[in-house]
């Protein structure tokens, strides 16, 4: 499990430490508790750090941290190792690598009606399952609006049954679920295969999430070598409720969370009711409830993934898909070719093409800028501390 040291050593002559990462991140109040710091922390067999109750990691035995600084690398608040990622994906501004961009859907009329978008994610898993190129899936499943936990997924049927929202009655689970969340560590769930005989998993996260698993690879830190596809999600931001917040969301847009019946994030968000009802929030609206460490992000289009999806550019039914990397194009291609997927022909024209990548970019930056002024606000209240 442990990284290199001289591939840590060459990020500076002194290690940088847990004590640094208190200092640069939680103190900033951008932790965004995905939990690789204690998930694979060198000296984990001795509990030198462990998740606080509020969901951000503390010493647990200080005097049992080995100070490898690994901790800190694997950060995605942190620009170390960014330099080397940037070098190895052929990164430009301000998206990273673009081999093609195309709108496409799930073959299966069932999964698109309940799908986010159009499914894509969910049919190129299954492509990947089916022809047994991998042994699991490590992804965020739904089980209420706006819950998720992370779970390994090993079969179709697991796979179907996180498609779409998945919405519960939330009367009878208020004491079981607290406080919600759209967003799921999955660093605990990859921890879980350290020692396990399963070669070959694929991902499905979040820019910070995928952007942790490359630092990880980078750095030589097992499991993360068993990770062989890493579909990345277009993310604007994510979302925390307190009961408080949850009630006055709901007052204030007029719906409740268990007549949710599927919700999709793209120039707003939109919530579909089972009444056949559409509450459309937009951003300027969500500010209260978008979780700290978002505001801390600049990566909208998941730069580091091979293939990242979202519905923003493309119509209903439909996802927005970005091939990154020679891997990304390999599995796009197999599902496309084996009928798991299928393209829309009119937005895959050149013209509309150029279009769908001008306004991803203009989303990236205007995030890169939103992420820029926060931490320039916080630097500011810092320094007049």
């Amino acid at each position: 499990m442990v990284a290199s040291t001289d591939k840590i050593a060459a990020e500076g002559d002194e290690f940088k430490t847990f004590k640094d990462l208190i200092k640069e991140v939680h103190a900033k109040g951008i932790c965004g508790q995905c939990g690789g710091c204690v998930s694979f922390c060198s000296a984990s067999e001795f509990s030198a750090i462990k998740m606080g109750e509020n969901g951000i990691p503390v010493f647990d035995n200080e005097e049992n941290c080995v100070k490898c600084g690994l901790c800190y690398l694997i950060c995605p608040q942190i620009d170390a190792l960014n330099q080397e990622l940037k070098e190895k994906f052929e990164w430009k501004f301000p998206i990273g690598k673009v081999r093609r961009i195309a709108s496409a859907r799930n073959t299966d009329p069932q999964i698109v009606e309940v799908a986010t978008d159009g499914g894509v994610v969910t049919g190129i898993l299954m492509y990947l399952l089916e022809k047994k190129l991998i042994d699991g899936v490590i992804a965020s499943k739904k089980i209420a609006p706006f819950k998720r936990v992370a779970a390994i997924i090993k079969t179709k049927k697991e796979l179907l049954d996180t498609v779409g929202t998945r919405v519960c009655d939330l009367t009878q689970m208020d004491q079981e679920l607290g406080n919600y969340s759209t967003y799921s560590p999955i660093s605990f769930e990859l921890k879980k295969y350290m020692h396990k005989d399963i070669l070959r998993l694929a991902v499905v996260g979040t820019p910070c999430q995928i952007h942790t698993i490359r630092k990880m690879q980078i750095l030589g830190v097992i499991p993360a070598h068993i990770i062989k596809y890493m579909l990345g999600l277009f993310c604007t931001e994510n979302f925390y409720f307190t009961e408080k917040t949850r009630k006055k969301f709901e007052e204030k847009h007029k719906f409740r969370f268990e007549d949710i019946k599927k919700m999709n994030l793209k120039e707003e968000l939109s919530i579909y009711l089972k009444d056949g009802r559409v509450v459309r929030i937009p951003f300027s609206e969500l500010d209260e409830i978008m979780r700290a460490a978002c505001r801390a992000c600049d990566d909208f289009s998941n730069e580091y993934a091979d293939l990242s999806f979202g519905g923003l550019t493309s119509p209903e039914g439909y996802t927005t898909t970005i091939l990154k990397t020679k891997t990304g194009e390999d599995i796009y291609y197999g599902a496309l070719h084996s009928g798991y997927i299928e393209e829309n022909e009119e937005l895959n024209k050149q013209v509309e093409k150029s279009k769908m990548l001008v306004k991803i970019i203009n989303f990236s930056k205007y995030k890169r800028k939103r992420a820029a002024d926060f931490l320039k606000q916080v630097n500011r209240e810092k320094n007049n501390s």
